[in-house]
């Protein structure tokens, strides 16, 4: 999977529609291959208001971003937070 964040954001053979679907993915992408905690990805996420439950919240942008990727599995689930699998030697997510 490639994922292009200069200039406008293309996911190779995937549209990712929606604001906050397409920030979570830019912040992951920019961590490729680290994990980036819940409170990092909320702060991101909702900078001024968070939800009642951000992480509930954010547990459900990821299932709904893992649904839109080319390849699901490269968002995985780690403690305390989320990572994105790259070739980063490659500059490939």
């Amino acid at each position: 999977m490639r994922v292009a964040i200069l200039g406008p954001l293309e996911v190779e053979s995937a549209a990712i529609s929606g604001a906050r679907l397409r920030l979570l993915l830019v912040r992951l992408a920019l961590a490729a291959g680290r994990t980036v905690t819940v409170e990092e990805l909320a702060d991101a996420l909702w900078p001024e208001e968070r939800p009642a439950d951000p992480a509930n919240a954010l547990q459900s942008l990821v299932s709904r971003l893992r649904r839109a990727l080319p390849e699901p599995s490269a968002l995985v689930s780690a403690p305390g937070g989320y990572r994105l699998d790259a070739d980063t030697d490659a500059g490939e997510v």
